[in-house]
């Protein structure tokens, strides 16, 4: 038996995503006339939904090869500002 879990949508589902996460949302759900609803995008309790931006969707296949749901992952990023760490490097040289 492998350790590697199968993956839980099939290659033709449609699916939201969570870019900053790279994590699936859900599957897509559909409005009475046929079209895709929108799903707000939120990323904290305190944020409210706006109309201006939602998850993206697509097949399971595509959005797993543009936002890399699967396998290694990249390094992140730093998220901090430079005038977050100027006091912080003068504290802390690295020399010391």
């Amino acid at each position: 038996m492998s350790d590697i879990d199968p993956p839980a949508y099939g290659p033709e589902e449609l699916v939201y995503v969570d870019p900053d996460n790279r994590i699936v949302v859900g599957r897509l759900e559909w409005q009475k006339n046929g079209n895709p609803k929108p799903k707000p995008l939120v990323r904290t309790a305190e944020d409210k939904p706006t109309w201006r931006k939602f998850y993206p969707w697509g097949t399971y296949k595509s959005m797993r090869n543009v936002y890399r749901l699967e396998g290694k992952q990249g390094k992140k990023m730093p998220d901090k500002t430079l005038d977050q760490i100027i006091p912080l490097a003068l504290e802390h040289p690295f020399w010391n």
